[in-house]
């Protein structure tokens, strides 16, 4: 079954693209820093196992192979633009270049110049494991079993938590602890993406009552007056090892709302839907602006929630018209090169 566009899963991705940009700007954007830490890397990883079905057809080699060219193919592609930026922007020396390469190609989450481009690794692990999950263990159920006992086991086995401290190559051990979302979003991909149908005046009263009630909940979240995660801490041991899943699924949930309601506006499905670009440009887009300014003389200061939202909404612009439409056609030659096609 090839991929069909969801435009509600599109603009989801979208907001999960600016709460990163938001967040990767710093504390100086108060609250809305911790705030979209909690949930924007599990956000990506729940959208992208709604459409895991896309390899139930396929042999693991074909498997392999189709995730390869989504996403280890951009990568690469990505990584030499970002190198080529880095030497534009800075002075060192060839030494530590290469070494910059060499995290490149392990690809390991905070040890990397370009840090947000551990996506590209991860995902591709995640996708392939769950792959191999799912061959195995048949039943969605199982597989959401599956990868809940391996998110307790990157916990209390590995050496060092992924989330805290990421270690494995390509990001493997980053992919058992996300791993989770990915399940989740396969587990209910089929209710995702149905058609909607017409709900009755209670269903709708119902469903706003559930809607305000769970705004209610992600400004107390925003505002660092989780009461409910507090009682629950208190009230349940181990709660603090299950409870952050949970608040991460409210807010996934919050998104999926305010995507469903933004359905139809403008462009943003469209936009939403270069996921993999606006992620891989996010550095080199960074730059170009900072030299922009530099050059008309400007400073660009975030000092709130607000202008943080702004200029991210600038950043997806800027690569949306003017970097992708330019880096897609020279992607197009770098795959002619290596004889090897694209399914982007």
């Amino acid at each position: 079954m090839e991929k069909q566009r969801v435009e509600w899963i599109d603009i989801f991705k979208l907001l999960g693209i600016v709460a990163i940009f938001c967040g990767h700007l710093g504390t100086e954007t108060g609250g809305l820093h911790d705030f979209v830490f909690m949930y924007h890397v599990p956000l990506f990883f729940f959208a992208s196992g709604i459409f895991a079905y896309q390899l139930e057809k396929l042999s693991l080699g074909q498997a392999v192979k189709k995730k390869f060219t989504q996403i280890v193919l951009p990568y690469s592609f990505i990584v030499v633009l970002t190198m080529i930026m880095i030497i534009l922007t800075t002075e060192e020396d060839f030494y530590t270049y290469l070494r910059y390469g060499k995290q490149f190609i392990a690809g390991i989450r905070n040890q990397m110049y370009a840090s947000s481009l551990w996506f590209f690794s991860c995902l591709f692990c995640m996708s392939i494991l769950f792959d191999l999950l799912r061959r195995i263990l048949k039943k969605r159920s199982l597989l959401l079993i599956a990868s809940i006992v391996i998110y307790f086991i990157t916990i209390f086995v590995f050496p060092n938590r992924p989330d805290q401290q990421p270690s494995w190559i390509f990001n493997i051990d980053s992919a058992c602890h996300y791993l989770i979302y990915y399940a989740i979003g396969h587990m209910f991909y089929e209710k995702l993406t149905e058609e909607k149908t017409e709900a009755s005046k209670k269903e709708r009263l119902l469903l706003l009552v559930g809607i305000i009630l769970l705004a209610g909940y992600v400004v107390l979240v925003y505002l660092h007056k989780d009461v409910i995660g507090k009682f629950l801490y208190q009230s349940i041991p181990g709660m603090e090892y299950v409870y952050p899943v949970i608040r991460v699924l409210l807010l996934i949930l919050f998104n999926i709302i305010l995507a469903k309601m933004l359905v139809g506006i403008g462009k943003l499905g469209e936009i939403g839907s270069q996921t993999l670009w606006l992620c891989g440009n996010e550095f080199i887009v960074k730059k170009i602006l900072n030299a922009l300014a530099d050059i008309l003389g400007v400073q660009i200061k975030i000092a709130s929630a607000l202008s943080a939202i702004l200029y991210a909404i600038v950043m997806v612009f800027v690569i949306i018209k003017i970097l992708m439409p330019i880096e897609k056609k020279l992607y197009q030659r770098f795959v002619e090169i290596l004889r090897l096609e694209s399914n982007l």
